[in-house]
C-alpha cells in the first residue's frame, strides 16, 4: 500500500511489485523471471545501422593514450575503423576496443564499450560528444521535436529556456512552440529547440528537459528533424513533414524532404536528415521515383528533385525560348548559359541539364552547341531584310582582301542599325563572313582565294614568305597584311618564324 501510494501518478504506477528478501533470498527467482520477461519486451539495438557512441567519460591510459567510454546505441565498431567525432568533425582511428573489461575484435549495439583512439589528446574529448560513422551525419544547434510535458508540472511558455538532455549530452536550450503560446502539463505538441551547443541527434532519438529552478524533470519526447529550416509564418508543410516522421512513413518522409529541398536533394544528405541505412534509402528512392512523386535526376549518385518543381522548370524553359524567338527573330536560338542563369541559377547543374534533355526528348527544343532553339524553328527574313543581307555579303565579297569597316558597310543598307547588325551576325554564324579582328571582316571566298595563292607561292618560290612578299602577293597594305598573317597563323596555314612565315 505504501508503494502504491508513493508511485501513484508516475510511470511506475502500474508496474508489477515483487517482494524480495536479501537475507532469505525469498522472491529472487520471481524477480529474475520478471526481469527476463521485461528484457524480452524491450526492442534490441540494431547493429546493422550506422555506428554511434555517445561519450560519457574520457581519460588517458598510460601506454595506450586517449580512451572514451559509452553505451553503443547503434551499429558496431572494430579496431582500425575510422570514426568521426561530433561536434568537431575530426576523423580519428580506433586503436582498440574493450567491452566487459576485456579486449574484443568488435563491439555491437547495446554493449558498454571503451574505445582507444589514435590522433587526439584526451583533453579534447568530453562527455556529451559522440563518435559515429564518418561522413554520414551533421551536428546541429536547431532541432524539431515532439514534446510532452509531465502531469503536475507548471505549464511551459513559448521561448522558455530549459536544460536539454539526450544521450550523454546536456545544454541549455530555448523552446519555440509551434503555433501556441504555452504548453499545459500532460499535453504534447511540436516544438523547435535552439541549442546553445551543437550535438549529433537523429530522428527517433529520445530526450528529456528539466527546468532551471528548481532543477526537476518536466518533460521529454523524441527528435523528428535534426536539420530543420528556420520557422516561417506558414507551418502547415512543416507539420505534415513532422507527422510523417512521427509515423515513420519512409516514402512520405523522403517525398516531402525532396519537396522541401528547393535546389535538389543529393543522396549524401539523406542520412543526416533521416538516420536511414543505404539499403533503406535506395529502396525508398525506387519506390517514390516509380510512383513519380520525385524526379531521379542522376542515378549515380542519386539526386532527387520534386516532380512538380521539375515540370515547372520545363515550362519556364519552353516559355523563355518561345519569347526569345519572338523578340529576336534573326537569332537562331537562346544561349544555354543565359537560360541557366535566368531560370536555374540556384539549382544544381545536373537539374538544368536533365530539363534540357527531357525537352529535347519531347521534341520541344533543339540543342545546337551552346544554343537552345524551339524545335523546327527557322530564321524568317522579311523581304527588306533578305535584300539587306545580300547587300552586306556582296559588299564584303566585292572588296576582296581590302575590306571596308563593318560600320561603313552597314551604313549603306536600307534597314535600321539594330537589324543590320543582326544580319551581319547571321552571316558570321553562317560562315559566309569571318571576323579576323574586331574591326576586320572578310568574305569566305576571299580567304579561300588567299589560301590558293599561298599554295601556289609555296610551289613556285618555296615555303618561306616575308611580310613584304605577302603584301606583293595579295596587293594589300600592312593594315590588312599583318592581321591576315596572324589569322593564318591561328588557322595553322602558316607558322611565324622570326620576321617570316613558313607556309605549312
Amino acid at each position: 500500500m505504501e508503494l502504491d501510494d508513493f508511485l501513484r501518478g508516475s510511470f511506475l504506477e502500474n508496474a508489477p511489485v515483487i517482494a524480495v528478501s536479501a537475507k532469505t533470498r525469498e522472491g529472487l527467482a520471481e524477480l529474475r523471471q520478471a526481469l527476463v520477461q521485461q528484457a524480452r519486451e524491450v526492442p534490441g539495438k540494431d547493429s546493422l545501422r550506422d555506428f554511434r557512441l555517445p561519450i560519457d567519460r574520457a581519460f588517458a591510459v598510460k601506454g595506450f593514450g586517449s580512451v572514451v567510454t559509452g553505451t553503443l546505441i547503434s551499429g558496431q565498431v572494430s579496431p582500425q575503423d575510422e570514426v568521426e567525432l561530433f561536434p568537431s568533425g575530426a576523423k580519428l582511428r580506433v586503436r582498440g576496443i574493450q567491452s566487459g573489461g576485456k579486449s574484443v575484435e568488435r563491439a555491437d549495439a547495446g554493449q558498454r564499450t571503451a574505445v582507444n583512439l589514435a590522433g587526439i589528446d584526451h583533453h579534447s574529448l568530453h562527455r556529451g560528444m559522440t563518435l559515429a560513422t564518418p561522413s554520414r551525419f551533421r551536428a546541429t544547434r536547431r532541432l524539431d521535436v515532439k514534446l510532452r510535458l509531465l502531469p503536475g508540472v507548471r505549464k511551459l511558455k513559448n521561448r522558455a529556456v530549459v536544460h536539454f538532455h539526450t544521450g550523454s549530452f546536456e545544454t541549455m536550450a530555448e523552446v519555440a512552440l509551434f503555433e501556441r503560446t504555452d504548453l499545459p502539463a500532460g499535453e504534447d505538441c511540436f516544438a523547435q529547440f535552439r541549442l546553445r551547443q551543437p550535438v549529433l541527434v537523429l530522428p527517433g532519438d529520445p530526450f528529456i528537459i528539466r527546468q532551471s529552478s528548481p532543477l526537476i524533470t518536466i518533460g521529454g519526447g523524441i527528435a523528428l528533424d535534426p536539420l530543420p529550416r528556420r520557422p516561417r509564418a506558414r507551418e502547415a508543410s512543416r507539420r505534415e513533414y513532422l507527422q510523417a516522421v512521427e509515423r515513420n512513413n519512409k516514402p512520405e518522409i523522403l517525398a516531402q524532404l525532396t519537396q522541401r529541398s528547393l535546389f535538389g536533394l543529393p543522396q549524401s544528405e539523406i542520412p543526416a536528415r533521416t538516420g536511414w541505412t543505404d539499403p533503406e534509402i535506395h529502396e525508398t528512392i525506387r519506390f517514390i521515383a516509380g510512383a513519380k512523386r520525385v524526379r531521379l535526376i542522376a542515378a549515380e549518385p542519386p539526386l532527387l528533385f520534386a516532380t512538380a518543381a521539375f515540370e515547372e522548370l520545363l515550362k519556364k524553359i519552353t516559355d523563355r525560348v518561345d519569347r526569345f524567338h519572338k523578340e529576336n527573330p534573326l537569332q537562331p536560338g537562346a544561349a544555354r548559359e543565359d537560360l541557366r542563369v535566368n531560370l536555374a541559377r540556384r539549382f544544381r547543374p545536373e537539374i538544368f541539364r536533365a530539363a534540357l534533355e527531357e525537352l529535347t526528348a519531347q521534341k520541344k527544343i533543339e540543342l545546337h552547341g551552346e544554343l537552345v532553339k524551339r524545335a523546327g524553328s527557322q530564321i524568317s527574313l522579311l523581304p527588306e531584310e533578305a535584300k539587306a543581307k545580300e547587300q552586306i555579303e556582296a559588299a564584303f565579297a566585292s572588296a576582296g582582301l581590302a575590306v571596308p569597316s563593318a560600320k561603313e558597310v552597314l551604313a549603306t543598307v536600307s534597314v535600321e542599325a539594330r537589324r543590320s547588325e543582326k544580319l551581319l551576325q547571321l552571316l558570321l554564324r553562317e560562315k559566309a563572313l569571318y571576323r579576323v579582328t574586331p574591326e576586320l571582316i572578310f568574305h569566305r571566298e576571299a580567304l579561300a582565294g588567299l589560301r590558293v595563292k599561298l599554295a601556289a607561292y609555296k610551289k613556285a618560290k618555296g615555303e618561306r614568305i616575308s611580310v613584304p612578299a605577302f603584301k606583293d602577293l595579295t596587293g594589300i597594305t600592312r593594315k590588312y597584311a599583318i592581321p591576315l598573317l596572324e589569322y593564318l597563323d591561328r588557322e595553322r596555314v602558316t607558322r611565324r618564324q622570326g620576321d617570316e612565315r613558313v607556309i605549312l
